[in-house]
């Protein structure tokens, strides 16, 4: 080494030995790495920094040293610490895991086990989804207690009928103001606990929904189900030509306790309750509109023609169901609905003199839902009576039309007397799955026996139930929804 007199060590001769030692080859020692750092000590810049973390070897060696020769030449002005620092803690990739980009990846394929996997998962899942559907289906029937049977199956049919529930549900808020519109309370009470499986508290919700309608209809008040008979004798009496002349009349009056009355009982207590809550509502600057008004009554035009002079008058009535007769030896829905809107022969003293005339019906409007009652219980000449056991084949749609416009009607919904006397039977009913959307496209049904629920398809229903059927539920098909009788429907149109 070479001093000054001073006793420090000459800059140009400490520059001079450092070049030299940076043009000779780092020792191959793996305990050591050349330091450039003019402020380490000179240990360090003669024999190199020892390597305490990584371990190089002669490529990676060589590697780092071009590194720190370009990255001088390219950034000359920055510290030789940073670049120090920098070669040090850098750590090339190996050539054989150079970075692809991602779009650039091959997708991993699978090797058998992970798509048996994906499989298995698939199997589970559905084997879950079926176990956890039976379970849900269980929990949609109603207890039967006492002889309510014609009530459960109502219920279930007008359950089906979504749109109709949801217009009573969302109005809650106005028909809560009048606590004797109990029969909307409960309907809706029974609508929410639906899908429940609490039995007791569905037995404690029919009884109410029950007392309900009993308040309006007493005839329901009891357990019975069973055919009540009144037969009076009236006796008219009438003075011509100076003597008396008595004519004896037999009155039946006949009390049904079935599915059809209850029905039609239900629905006119909730008709009863629309002008009232229109009023109430109307001062409160809200509106109510009447659920049964809005899906299921339409008007029905009665037009009479006289026989001789033509003269004839029109009158519009309300209805909420249509009751059809049954044809001899059975025949189609269209059919009879047809035998309905026939014209038929009356006896109507006219203003001509003249004593017959002709009756015929129309459809002034068609209501969303179409509710048709077929007539399987008749009296006999001898005023005995019986059942219709004649075949009924249940059209899937049936095409409507009226006098403002013609529409298609799907079959959602059936309740049917099991039973081969009007005296005694049983009432069940058929629904569609109130999952489907409103195009089914896997025919979902559910048959609705009391506490007893079971899956079923609509074809099945048609056959199975052309000597049962009673009651028949059409659902109006939206605009833009499409079938193979909408063509008729446009023909019509």
């Amino acid at each position: 080494m070479f001093r000054l007199c001073c006793g420090k060590y000459s800059t140009a001769v400490v520059e001079l030995v450092a070049e030299k030692i940076r043009n000779v080859p780092a020792p191959s020692a793996p305990f050591a790495i050349q330091d450039n750092d003019n402020t380490a000590p000179l240990t360090y810049r003669l024999f190199g920094r020892p390597l305490t973390k990584t371990k190089k070897e002669g490529k990676d060696q060589e590697e780092a040293k071009e590194n720190v020769t370009t990255k001088k030449n390219q950034k000359a002005k920055k510290s030789r610490r940073w670049r120090c620092r920098k070669n040090r803690c850098r750590v090339s990739p190996a050539p054989q895991e150079e970075e692809t980009p991602e779009k650039e990846r091959e997708p991993v394929k699978d090797e058998g086990i992970p798509q048996a996997l994906s499989v298995k998962k698939e199997e589970v899942a559905v084997t879950t989804e079926k176990k956890l559907r039976s379970e849900h289906i269980k929990c949609l029937g109603f207890p039967n207690p006492a002889q309510i049977c014609y009530i459960n199956s109502s219920l279930q049919s007008l359950l089906t009928l979504e749109d109709f529930v949801t217009a009573i549900s969302h109005q809650e808020q106005v028909w809560s103001l009048i606590p004797e519109a109990a029969v909307l309370r409960t309907f809706n009470n029974i609508s929410e606990h639906h899908f429940s499986g609490d039995a007791q508290e569905k037995l404690r919700l029919l009884a109410a929904f029950k007392r309900a309608v009993a308040l309006w209809a007493p005839e329901f008040g009891d357990h019975q189900q069973k055919v009540s008979e009144q037969i009076q004798w009236c006796v008219v009496s009438s003075d011509s030509f100076s003597f008396k002349l008595c004519t004896t009349v037999l009155c039946v009056c006949v009390y049904l306790q079935d599915a059809h009355e209850f029905l039609t009982a239900v629905l006119d207590q909730i008709r009863y309750w629309g002008p009232q809550l229109q009023v109430l509502t109307a001062g409160m600057g809200r509106a109510y509109s009447c659920p049964v008004e809005d899906h299921l009554m339409f008007k029905m035009r009665n037009t009479r023609t006289c026989k001789s002079c033509g003269a004839g008058s029109t009158r519009e009535e309300d209805f909420t169901n249509l009751s059809l007769d049954l044809p001899a030896g059975g025949g189609t829905v269209e059919k009879m609905l047809d035998n309905y809107l026939m014209e038929t022969e009356l006896e109507y003293r006219c203003e001509c003199g003249a004593t017959k005339s002709g009756q015929c019906s129309s459809f002034a409007t068609l209501p969303r839902v179409l509710v048709l009652h077929l007539k399987r219980f008749r009296y006999t000449p001898t005023f005995q009576l019986e059942k219709i056991h004649d075949p009924v084949d249940l059209q899937r749609e049936l095409v409507v039309s009226s006098g403002q416009d013609g529409a298609c009607y799907s079959l959602v919904s059936t309740i049917n007397h099991i039973g081969t006397t009007a005296r005694s039977g049983h009432y069940i009913c058929d629904g569609v799955d109130p999952d489907v959307g409103p195009v089914d496209l896997t025919d979902r049904w559910f048959t609705y026996n009391d506490t007893v629920v079971t899956q079923t398809s609509g074809v099945n229903v048609c056959n199975q139930r052309q000597r049962s059927s009673y009651i028949l539920f059409y659902r109006r098909h939206v605009r833009g929804q499409q079938c193979h009788m909408c063509t008729a429907v446009k023909h019509i149109m």
